[in-house]
């Protein structure tokens, strides 16, 4: 036990490679987790990687706060600050996200039916829908029909703004990235369906020979029956 800890303390010491990769690996496992919304494993990685620096990288962190404790409250008081603040934007973006989620799921259920005209009749419809589909879904994969309530985000809320430095790191990557690809894709999106037209223009023109057809058979049909009932009115 004392090799395998002597090995891990020449490993992990403050400034060596070993270090440097150790700080990397842990910090994208905790922005994983915090993404994830797996708040209790975060804390535990964070928790394992402040005794770690303290007893086998000998970073003197408990030294440091001995010595100089108001420093330390001053930093901790301003890393707060700082969560509160980015914990208000993710709550604003997080309120975006679920109303863009609701007008997805509406314009679908529109489309389902057919309508162009969203009434009271339909929104009525839509409710009972959306109050039924939420008995099985989580807090977080519900589509909310009304204002989202704090209290009931109280962990995501936490874990915001306890753990903002990942948290930011994951949203320039998650959010940011993919919204700037979004741009990008509506920017790109005439060019994609140009090149679908062209690839699929033989199945295209087989589908438009199709409903020629069709149209033509029908409206052959049609002036067959129109015919046929003309003579028998000429019988009687």
């Amino acid at each position: 036990m004392t090799t395998l800890l002597a090995f891990l303390a020449a490993l992990l010491a403050f400034g060596s490679l070993g270090f440097w990769v150790f700080s990397v690996v842990v910090f994208i496992a905790i922005t994983a987790l915090v993404e994830s919304d797996e708040g209790f494993y975060a804390t535990l990685v964070a928790v394992c990687t402040i005794l770690s620096l303290q007893f086998l990288s000998h970073v003197p962190i408990l030294t440091t706060v001995k010595t100089n404790p108001g420093h330390v409250a001053l930093y901790v008081l301003g890393y707060f600050v700082v969560g509160a603040a980015w914990s208000v934007f993710k709550w604003y973006i997080f309120l975006h996200k679920a109303t863009n989620k609701y007008e997805t799921y509406k314009a679908e259920f529109m489309e389902r039916r057919g309508a162009k005209v969203f009434d009271g009749e339909l929104a009525s419809k839509l409710m009972d829908e959306l109050e039924e589909k939420n008995k099985y879904q989580s807090e977080d994969s519900k589509i909310n029909s009304a204002p989202p309530l704090a209290r009931k985000h109280k962990s995501n809320l936490t874990r915001w703004a306890t753990y903002w430095p990942f948290s930011m790191v994951g949203f320039a990557l998650n959010d940011v990235v993919r919204k700037a690809w979004q741009y990008i894709y509506d920017l790109l999106q005439s060019t994609y369906q140009r090149i679908s037209n062209h690839v699929f223009r033989n199945v295209s023109a087989d589908a438009k020979m199709a409903e020629e057809y069709k149209a033509s058979a029908a409206a052959a049909g049609a002036g067959g029956s129109e015919s046929s009932s003309r003579r028998s009115n000429r019988g009687n």
